[in-house]
């Protein structure tokens, strides 16, 4: 009886603090159900294919995505490099499929709160306009804060704010929104597995160098050379990670290649496969920021090698004229850890050889 008591108590209580905070709120929002279901776009979705700028805001900082004559996108702030155009489709139809819940507050004074006060510096919406080619807005868009539903993306919502309006809305659904502009490039540069390398060579930009390499796709361990006198391999696992520097290579950042300073027969690494895929990546200094440029070419063995995991001469060939397409003039930020493996130096991958 006593537990039942206290069980409506604390009901009670609920239902009156939760009545208090509704009527509160309800000063500073809208009526929940006059706009609710409608998009917050409605002409969106058929006017889609006119979308040729998307503008992203953000603390003051902005960048622009752009669809060009030919209907590629691109960045123009990172010289005019290709977007992952599967990340701008979703933004369109996460956009144009935005869907109101409920109306919010409507008071500026509590913009902030909920992140749409705006995207000037110092605030914490992040400001989305989508416009055509002649720079007519399709949408200006205030993205606040994201709520996260108990049960799936289907309870997930965002705080939204058309430009020029202090009503925000609750709309249902998340909206996918990168802020970073690198995150937008196309990001793969190449993926040559290690199970298909021949050979790797590091050349420091001191001239000194390492080879790793195996006669055999079926030799699991890469040799290294050379070896100090007096050392060892200190872990095989670490030699082979220099053979796999190149698979599944992505980008941190792009800007086109003229004006750095490569050396080119030195501060540089190459990868060659069995089947006669070469990739040789070199470097440029500039202050803190090291930039990779790539060069890749195709020669058939002289004598072909056949192995599970390797690729037709033919499909070998194209895969060069690909890399060689995709990067062609351009200079890369590579991520750390994959900068360790083209970096090694032979101390790092050797021990004493005493006791062994």
């Amino acid at each position: 009886m006593q537990t039942r008591t206290l069980a409506s108590l604390a009901l009670s209580a609920a239902v009156i603090a939760g009545a208090a905070f509704y009527v509160s709120a309800a000063r500073d929002r809208a009526p929940v159900n006059d706009h609710a279901g409608e998009l917050v776009y409605p002409g969106l979705a058929k006017a889609a294919d006119r979308v040729a700028r998307i503008a992203i805001a953000r603390d003051g900082e902005q960048f622009e995505i752009a669809r060009g004559a030919d209907g590629a996108w691109t960045l123009p702030g990172h010289g005019g490099y290709a977007v992952d155009f599967a990340q701008v489709r979703k933004l369109l139809l996460e956009m144009a499929a935005l869907r109101i819940e409920e109306a919010r507050t409507a008071n500026p004074a509590l913009h902030a709160e909920i992140e749409v006060d705006g995207a000037a510096k110092g605030q914490k919406a992040t400001g989305l306009v989508l416009a055509d080619d002649k720079g007519e807005k399709l949408a200006d868009l205030l993205v606040g804060r994201t709520r996260f539903g108990r049960s799936g993306t289907a309870g997930d919502g965002t705080f939204v704010r058309r430009a020029g309006e202090n009503q925000v809305w609750f709309a249902q659904g998340r909206l996918s929104v990168e802020r970073e502009a690198p995150k937008w490039l196309e990001r793969r540069l190449s993926d040559v597995g290690r199970e298909r390398m021949k050979h790797a060579t590091i050349v420091h930009a001191d001239g000194t160098r390492l080879d790793v390499s195996r006669d055999k796709p079926e030799q699991e361990d890469f040799t290294l050379a050379p070896i100090p006198e007096g050392k060892k391999v200190k872990s095989p696992f670490d030699v082979n990670l220099v053979a796999g520097a190149v698979e599944m290579l992505d980008l941190e950042d792009v800007r086109k290649a003229d004006g750095l300073a490569f050396a080119g027969d030195k501060d540089f690494c190459e990868y060659t496969t069995f089947e006669g895929l070469t990739v040789r990546v070199e470097f440029a200094h500039e202050g803190e920021n090291l930039w990779a440029r790539f060069a890749t070419k195709y020669e058939a063995p002289a004598t072909p090698v056949e192995g599970a995991k390797l690729k037709k001469p033919e499909d070998a060939a194209k895969e060069a004229e690909t890399i060689a397409a995709r990067t062609k003039g351009w200079a890369y930020k590579i991520p750390a850890y994959k900068l360790e493996y083209m970096q090694r130096k032979i101390d790092e991958l050797v021990v004493d050889a005493k006791g062994s």
